[in-house]
């Protein structure tokens, strides 16, 4: 198909789009050299004003960086100072690939935690320093993005520039980005944004490059799957969601020019097949995702319900940026059993129905919009969908925002631009303005907040009463400045809430327990309780602390067949794999405490049936040996060195001590 050279000013043999490259190449030229006849001036007004932006950051998020570590942070920080620290190769290797949050391991942020702390307890500040450090990054990045991005999209340098400036100040400055910051361990969903939003800019400038510079693009191209893309994706799985973001952008904002040669055959293998695999692999693991609903007190119906309420409170936040609600204790979240229970249900269902399917209807007409709308659901689709995950998190949102704040620059400087009144310019400048005040003002609270421990952790029990998780903190904490009677009222508020949640019971028992005050309920009544439910918190920790108790002699324990009937009613309920691998192996020492040897290797086979790693037949060739028995020792070490050659790759090998064990028992063994 050829057009006349007077309607589009090219040529008439120039094909549809090569007039259309033509012609937005004059067009850039044309506004590049207006801008740098005009506007040097501006130019660094614009990077003063992006300096300024990252110091105000600073300044707000400051102190909030002598704030204490939370929930997830210890058990992902811990192993730092298991065998003396991370003072070798091993060590290092054990630690940055032996983290278990995810399908990757997520070794590229577990590398950067070396960055601050090599042993336990850390520098606290220092881990939350580099998160800060991190966080401006992926402010210039964004802001990066939204400047081609909006360059793209036909705006001026100067426009371009004070769009990026919007949302990177925005982004930075919002404070449903606080709790991301400043919670250490979310340090993985801060590196998977800085790499995906460094890889749209790759893929963003090599879009700009393909035909002035094809050999430039084809690199920019490569650079934004690998190395960057694999980057995002070994910190947080949600960089996968990169590749939808490219198609995205693709068919929204490129179908007029289409890719060519090299660069088509990028994006067919390097975005479309990789995208396409991961569908398969998450079609396939959706019978195991749908199997850990047994551990939830929601079904899949009943989270998708849900989700519709946590994604549009989400929405709302980020347009209405105050610090109210925001923190890290959400496990209270109410569920939607039904459309109309509770009622809200139904609107939040109506407004993202309304959301989805205006972004459809308006996807040529109005491609930002719909750009944004996409943007913000597709960065939910994992963690706000089917997978049975908790209902509810600030931090799903920290990349997933910044579709939406893009949306609201762009139409602010259309608006600016267009031939409505100054009157209305005049309220919608001062709206936005309104909004950045607002998100500043607030941010600056949540970080003061952040600041001290003991006022974070009252604050937030007191603002979320029927959170379990805000109420054990708190408890923790009055326990640590040895106050176990306030601590123990904690846990009964909890506990009034959820009267039959196992994890409260014990956690009371535990505490009484090691402070010698009274339990509101025994042993044996927990266990004989017909109502006894388990949804909440982490049951085996409890066990744990249990154990050790009992090892330590803190208090005076019930006979052995409460203590093992108490663990067999908690084997009823629905575990996840990890944690009922751990429960075998509690109770295997459990056993071992009472002299039980036959029980304890018997629990100890059923962990490693769900934990296959050496460690367990290891220990379980220990107990044999201690007993005499050195050829079922001999065994369990055989079984050990099989786990150990099917370890996960880049796991240190025990097989050195496997050997010393060996030696040992064979000449046990022959001695006997």
């Amino acid at each position: 198909m050829t057009l006349s050279g007077p309607l589009c000013g090219c040529p008439a043999s120039y094909t549809t789009d090569s007039c259309l490259r033509a012609a937005k190449s004059k067009m850039e030229k044309q506004q590049d050299s207006g801008f740098f006849r005009h506007s040097s001036r501006a130019e660094l007004g614009y990077c003063l004003g992006l300096v300024a932006l990252i110091l105000l950051t600073l300044f707000l998020y400051w102190p909030g960086l002598t704030g204490p570590l939370l929930l997830d942070d210890l058990s992902n920080l811990r192993p730092l100072g298991e065998n003396g620290g991370i003072s070798n190769f091993e060590t290092w290797r054990a630690f940055v690939f032996g983290n278990n949050s995810g399908p990757t391991g997520r070794p590229v942020a577990m590398l950067s935690f070396l960055i601050d702390a090599q042993d336990w307890p850390p520098r606290v500040a220092a881990l939350k320093y580099t998160n800060l450090m991190i966080h401006s990054l992926c402010g210039l990045s964004i802001c990066w993005f939204s400047f081609l991005l909006a360059q793209h999209l036909r705006l001026s340098r100067t426009h371009s520039a004070q769009v990026a400036i919007l949302v990177s100040g925005l982004w930075l400055l919002h404070p449903l980005n606080t709790s991301t910051t400043l919670y250490v361990v979310q340090r993985m969903t801060q590196l998977m944004t800085l790499f995906a939003t460094l890889a749209l800019v790759c893929y963003l400038g090599a879009r700009r490059l393909r035909d002035t510079s094809p050999n430039q693009a084809t690199l920019l191209f490569c650079c934004s799957l690998f190395p960057l893309g694999l980057l995002s994706v070994l910190s947080k799985e949600n960089g996968a969601l990169l590749l939808v973001l490219i198609v995205l952008m693709e068919v929204l904002f490129f179908r007029e020019l289409a890719l060519r040669g090299l660069h088509r055959l990028w994006y067919r293998v390097g975005v479309l097949l990789p995208l396409l695999l991961v569908l398969f692999y998450l079609a396939f693991g959706a019978a195991d995702s749908m199997a850990l609903y047994d551990t939830r007190d929601f079904n899949l119906w009943e989270r998708l319900l849900t989700e519709t309420r946590a994604l549009s409170i989400y929405l709302w936040k980020i347009f209405v940026p105050t610090a109210y609600g925001n923190g890290l204790f959400h496990d209270d979240f109410t569920v939607s059993r039904s459309l109309f229970e509770p009622l809200s249900t139904l609107l939040a269902v109506t407004l993202i129905a309304a959301l989805l399917g205006s972004a459809i209807y308006l996807r040529r007409k109005q491609a930002v919009y719909s750009f944004a709308v996409f943007w913000f659901f597709t960065m939910h689709v994992l963690e706000s969908s089917y997978i049975p995950l908790e209902l509810y998190f600030e931090h799903r949102n920290y990349l997933a925002m910044v579709g939406p704040l893009f949306a609201l620059a762009w139409y602010l400087r259309r608006l600016l631009s267009s031939e409505f009144s100054e009157q209305v310019k005049q309220s919608a400048q001062i709206l936005t303005a309104g909004i950045v005040l607002l998100a500043v003002w607030s941010t600056w609270s949540l970080t003061t907040l952040w600041s001290e421990a003991a006022v974070l952790y009252s604050y937030w029990a007191e603002e979320r009463p029927t959170s379990i998780r805000a109420q054990v903190t708190y408890s923790d904490y009055l326990r640590s400045v040895n106050l176990p009677e306030l601590a123990m009222q904690r846990l009964t508020l909890a506990q009034n809430h959820y009267p039959n949640e196992v994890t409260i019971l014990l956690y009371q028992w535990n505490h009484a327990c090691e402070f010698g005050l009274e339990s509101p309920r025994t042993l044996a009544e927990i266990t004989d309780n017909p109502l006894l439910e388990y949804y909440r918190d982490n049951i085996s920790l409890h066990l744990r602390i249990l154990l050790e108790n009992l090892l330590t002699e803190k208090c005076e324990y019930p006979d052995q067949q409460t203590l093992v009937n108490l663990f067999n009613r908690i084997g009823e309920f629905s575990i996840s794999v990890p944690r009922r691998a751990a429960y075998y192996f509690y109770f295997s020492d459990l056993h071992v405490y009472f002299g039980n040897l036959d029980q304890a290797l018997i629990n100890l086979t059923r962990a490693f049936e769900l934990n296959p790693v050496p460690q367990i037949p290891i220990r379980q060739a220990i107990m044999s040996a201690s007993a005499g028995n050195y050829s079922d020792a001999l065994v369990f070490l055989e079984r050990a060195k099989m786990a150990d050659n099917s370890r996960i790759p880049f796991i240190p090998s025990v097989v050195d001590e496997i050997s010393r064990l060996e030696q040992d028992f064979y000449r046990l063994n022959s001695a006997n």
